[in-house]
């Protein structure tokens, strides 16, 4: 399952969140980061304006994050 697309969540916030901001609102240093943004996702019919601002935090965080690579 993949987290809804950063540009999805900032129709719904009408904010554009800086790297700064983000890491007040979710812990960059979370290894479950990633299950936070899929799990508010799953339903976001159900999301409160905090929950709104604290996916887009997490997927901010995920997107400046350096990938992986597997060998």
């Amino acid at each position: 399952m993949q987290p809804i697309k950063l540009a999805e969540v900032r129709k719904h916030t009408g904010r554009q969140l800086a790297y700064a901001e983000a890491i007040k609102l979710a812990s960059p240093g979370d290894p479950f980061l990633r299950n936070m943004a899929v799990a508010l996702s799953l339903h976001s019919w159900n999301n409160t304006a905090q929950d709104w601002l604290r996916l887009e935090a997490a997927l901010v965080i995920l997107h400046d994050q350096p990938r992986r690579t597997r060998r």
